[in-house]
Formats: C-alpha cells, sequence, structure tokens
C-alpha cells in the first residue's frame, strides 16, 4: 500500500470580528412578520459578520495563510488554487483570482472556481485528490469564503441564518499517517428541485426598453420557494443521513466509528441527522458562527483542529446543495 498519498496536511479559518446577536434590529422585520418556512431555521446565538469595509479578502487572505503555515510549506509550493470566494465584488472573475494575487503565488497556478456552493469544499477537495493521485499537481490550496450576510434579503426567513467566514486547506502527497486521506464518496441527485432555491434578483420592465436593456434588477439575494420548503423537508431532512449511512456500510461502518462535520443551515437538520447517523462526535460551530453558507465546513474542520479536536480516525464531511444534491465524503487516518 502507497502511503505516500495525497493527505489533508494543513488547515486554516477566519471569521470576520464584528458579532451579530439574535436582537439586532436588522432582524425587526422578521420578528413581526411569522412566515412558513421560519421555523426551518434554529440553532443560532451568534454569527460573524464582515463590516462594511471588509469584503471577502478579509477572511479569506488569513484563512490560506493559515493553512499554508499549518502545513509547514511556503506559497511558492501551492500550484493549484481551488475554492470559491461567495458572493465576490464581481459576477466573474472569482474572488479565488485576488487571493492569487494577495497570496503572490506563482503565475503558473492555475486559479480554478467550484461553482457547487454549499458543497463547494468537498467538490474541491475531490477534485483536488483525483489530480494529486494523477501526478497532475503536487499541492492544492482550498480556499472557501462565504459572505452571505450580504446575500440575503432579511425580509426572508433564511436571512436569520446568515452569517461569514472563510476555511482553507492544504492538500499534498504525504506519508504522515495521522493527516486525513480522502477514502470515499457518496452524493445523491435531486434536481427536479433546480429553481426552487436560487440568488438572483427581482426583474423590472423598462418602458420602452433603453439600449439592450429591457428590464433593470435589484440586488441579488438567495430566496426560496414554495417548492424549496418542500424540499427543505423532504430531500433536506431525509437524502443528506442516508448518503453517509450507504457510504459507512460500504466501509463496515457505523455511526458510532466517525466524526461528523456537516453542513449547518439549521439544527432542525442537524439534530436530525445526528439522530439517524448516530456518529460518536458532532463537530458543530452553529451556535457562535450560524451559517457561514458555503464556509461551514471548512471553517468548522479547521477551528475543531484548534478547538475540539475529532476523537475518531474515520471522518464524515457532509454537505448539501440548492439544486439539490448532497454529498458525503470519508476520510481516515491511522494514529
Amino acid at each position: 500500500m502507497d502511503e505516500n498519498r495525497p493527505r489533508i496536511t494543513g488547515l486554516g479559518y477566519a471569521v470576520p470580528e464584528k458579532i451579530r446577536n439574535n436582537d439586532d434590529p436588522i432582524f425587526d422585520w422578521l420578528k413581526h412578520h411569522v412566515t412558513d418556512g421560519e421555523k426551518l431555521f434554529k440553532g443560532y446565538d451568534q454569527r460573524r459578520i464582515l463590516a462594511d469595509e471588509e469584503d471577502l479578502i478579509s477572511i479569506m487572505l488569513p484563512a490560506a495563510k493559515r493553512a499554508i503555515a499549518n502545513a509547514g510549506i511556503t506559497s511558492n509550493q501551492v500550484d493549484l488554487l481551488i475554492g470559491t470566494g461567495s458572493v465576490g465584488q464581481y459576477r466573474n472573475p472569482n474572488m479565488l483570482s485576488l487571493l492569487h494575487q494577495k497570496l503572490g503565488l506563482q503565475k503558473s497556478v492555475w486559479v480554478i472556481p467550484v461553482d457547487s456552493e454549499f458543497s463547494n469544499f468537498n467538490a474541491s477537495l475531490f477534485i483536488a485528490d483525483g489530480l494529486l493521485r494523477a501526478g497532475r499537481i503536487s499541492t492544492a490550496l482550498i480556499c472557501v469564503g462565504g459572505n452571505w450576510s450580504r446575500n440575503v434579503s432579511y425580509e426572508t426567513p433564511q436571512a436569520i441564518s446568515a452569517g461569514d467566514g472563510a476555511g482553507a486547506a492544504v492538500m499534498a502527497r504525504n506519508s504522515a499517517r495521522h493527516n486525513w486521506s480522502f477514502t470515499d464518496q457518496c452524493t445523491l441527485t435531486e434536481s427536479g428541485y433546480y429553481g426552487s432555491m436560487y440568488s438572483s434578483g427581482t426583474s423590472y420592465e423598462i418602458k420602452p426598453p433603453t439600449g439592450n436593456r429591457a428590464k433593470v434588477w435589484t440586488d441579488c439575494f438567495f430566496q426560496i420557494t414554495d417548492d424549496g420548503i418542500e424540499g427543505f423537508k423532504s430531500f433536506g431532512v431525509n437524502a443528506p443521513p442516508q448518503a453517509v449511512l450507504e457510504l459507512l456500510e460500504r466501509h463496515n461502518l457505523k455511526g458510532a466509528d466517525i466524526t461528523l462535520i456537516s453542513h449547518q443551515a439549521s439544527t432542525v437538520l442537524m439534530d436530525h441527522w445526528n439522530e439517524v447517523i448516530q456518529p460518536a462526535q458532532y463537530i458543530s460551530t452553529i451556535k457562535t458562527f450560524a451559517n457561514m453558507a458555503p464556509a461551514n465546513i471548512p471553517v468548522s474542520l479547521a477551528w475543531s483542529q484548534e478547538n475540539e479536536p475529532a476523537t475518531k480516525d474515520s471522518l464524515v464531511l457532509l454537505a448539501i446543495g440548492p439544486d439539490m444534491h448532497c454529498n458525503a465524503m470519508l476520510f481516515q487516518r491511522s494514529s
């Protein structure tokens, strides 16, 4: 068996200093307008929020630097930058390109944004692992940042959950068996929900049209339709633990054998997942960091290394996506 395999060799995270509590005036509208979706979003005491003068790079840069330092390498050793900054100042290019500049990465480093939102970190690890195994790269830096406190309307129930954060990981071939190595994954996709959860502005017609513009658009916000609410209750509740249990069964594992880190949209979901999977350890930052959307898993993983280390040698990262899909990735290590 080749012990010099792709492993996660470094982790880092960063969250803004500004704290938004549940009594913040920004939630006043929600407190006076009860909606059908309100009861689905629970579990937050605080959330970290970017200040007005800050942007995604304010948290993505320190997260990436900490992962590089934690891996014991220099930025010159990175030959792939993958992940996302969501939502960036431009529709394109992605904020990862600015991160490349700020880190001073070599010109030969390919910047590859991955557009799978909440499962972005999982997908980026999956791609990096494959490229490392194929010998196409030697060191990947995965960085995922979310500023979704700015990507929600505070007249929608999901806004109560929104927080900001960034997490990063270095993946390289390594023989240190205490580092996490990717073993397997299980994905379930129900694309019939396409369009039930999405980020978009609201359009208004211009009469008469001006130039090539027939419409104007409001700011872009994350929307959940009635079908999306039903998808949350059915697919979101039931499919993720199913993916985990299918994955574990392939490897003769049970919930009691794993540490679990998941997407953390709401404790409504997480409590049910915990009940079905019954992991030995469920690492969560939802009370203090709330829902960091694409950054939930990388931030919680890096945070746990410093604050609540995994107690098991099998780790499952459980992600979901609004199209809808869920993905469970199994990582393992040896003591």
